[in-house]
């Protein structure tokens, strides 16, 4: 499940307004909900205090994609893919998840 949600993230891609939509989730809850259901396998913070998996990109290399977009993502999150368990997240919880991965951004 924590493998492939950061494998959908990384492949998720959109159009430029790649911060459009990330108003409308809470991205310190979104880091939370990361730090629970992906850290053990994805770098979640911007600044880690330690390496996940080798195969499985880091948020902050995901968020550093330059056609990344809120509505990929969320589009993304809602389908399973791959080896990644299944998530069953509310429109909030993905919400959420986007605005954090988004926030990461520039940082």
């Amino acid at each position: 499940m924590r493998m492939m949600l950061g494998a959908m993230l990384a492949m998720a891609l959109g159009g430029p307004a790649a911060a459009q939509g990330a108003a409308a989730g809470d991205a310190g809850r979104g880091l939370a909900l990361a730090r629970t259901w992906c850290a053990a396998c994805h770098v979640v913070e911007a600044r880690p205090a330690s390496a996940a998996a080798d195969s499985v990109p880091g948020f902050p290399a995901i968020a550093a994609r330059p056609n990344l977009s809120a509505a990929g993502l969320t589009t993304y999150l809602a389908e399973p893919h791959g080896r990644m368990p299944n998530l069953t997240l509310s429109r909030t919880d993905t919400a959420d998840l986007v605005a954090y991965l988004l926030s990461l951004r520039g940082r």
